[in-house]
């Protein structure tokens, strides 16, 4: 029985880390749109980075802070505006 329980948790361990590394590979990451994509002429496609604004409201004065929508990070920190 303890044999049984020992491969039940090996094999969900095995699964788990396999599932995982599918997950986060870098193949999947929103890093992997930086690279360049060419036409079938072989021209390079510029493509631009797409950026938001996002405010808050901290003691009453307003802020804002650079989002990277492409890339998912912050570009700046918070500024008063």
């Amino acid at each position: 029985m303890k044999l049984k329980n020992l491969l039940i948790r090996c094999f969900a361990i095995s699964l788990l880390a396999i599932l995982l590394s599918t997950v986060y590979s870098p193949e999947y990451s929103a890093y992997a749109a930086e690279s360049t994509i060419y036409t079938k002429d072989g021209g390079a496609v510029i493509q631009a980075e797409e950026t938001e604004w996002k405010y808050r409201v901290l003691d009453g004065k307003l802020q804002r802070r650079l989002w990277s929508i492409t890339y998912a990070r912050w570009l700046t920190d918070w500024e008063w505006v």
